[in-house]
């Protein structure tokens, strides 16, 4: 009996111990949003005290960050698309991020495949307001009407129509402007929208 207490209590003293050390050499940074989405908290980041903020910063930098746009705007229907943050600076108390990509979820991506659909991909790159360039990726789709017997389904005329209407209309609204509100464009329903529009436009 007297070996199995003694054996209990070395247990919860070696945890004890690891929770103190842990305490005292960890520290939790809070993870920002950048200021276009109003500096939101995001997540939580453990950190070495005792590495100099150089060092830190060059090992927190190093994680690529996703969360979903529904959760920074508060607009579940945005639920498929991702935003990539990554780790830039930091304070005692924040972590700061920048944009670091975007992505569709998996989940949304296969069930346009599923869909009766053409997927189409193409990319432009875009002059900013400090004269950077940053590529945008576009994705659609073309949904076939399956109680037509239309021929223009998927055709490459049509792909090509749609697209040239697709850079003019993304040039328009963003050649030139700041980063932070291309990156707010591209992250709503706003191009999508007006492309629609143009091609109905035009098909009338």
């Amino acid at each position: 009996g007297w070996y199995n207490l003694k054996k209990s209590f070395l247990s919860r003293q070696k945890k004890i111990n690891y929770l103190e050390k842990f305490k005292n050499t960890k520290e939790w940074k809070i993870v920002i949003a950048p200021k276009i989405f109003e500096y939101k908290i995001i997540g939580y980041i453990i950190n070495n005290k005792y590495t100099n903020n150089s060092g830190r910063l060059k090992e927190i930098s190093k994680r690529n960050l996703e969360v979903s746009l529904s959760e920074l705007i508060n607009d579940y229907s945005s639920y498929y698309k991702i935003i990539k943050l990554q780790p830039y600076t930091m304070n005692k108390m924040f972590i700061r991020t920048t944009f670091n990509g975007f992505r569709l979820s998996y989940d949304f991506i296969f069930s346009m495949v599923l869909k009766p659909t053409k997927l189409v991909e193409f990319s432009i790159k875009i002059n900013t307001l400090k004269k950077k360039v940053v590529e945008i990726f576009v994705l659609y789709t073309i949904t076939k009407n399956l109680h037509s017997n239309s021929i223009t389904y998927g055709k490459r005329s049509r792909i090509r129509k749609i697209n040239r209407e697709s850079i003019l209309c993304i040039k328009k609204m963003l050649e030139n402007k700041p980063i932070d509100f291309i990156y707010k464009i591209c992250c709503s329903d706003v191009i999508g929208n007006s492309i629609k529009r143009r091609s109905k436009r035009k098909n009338t």
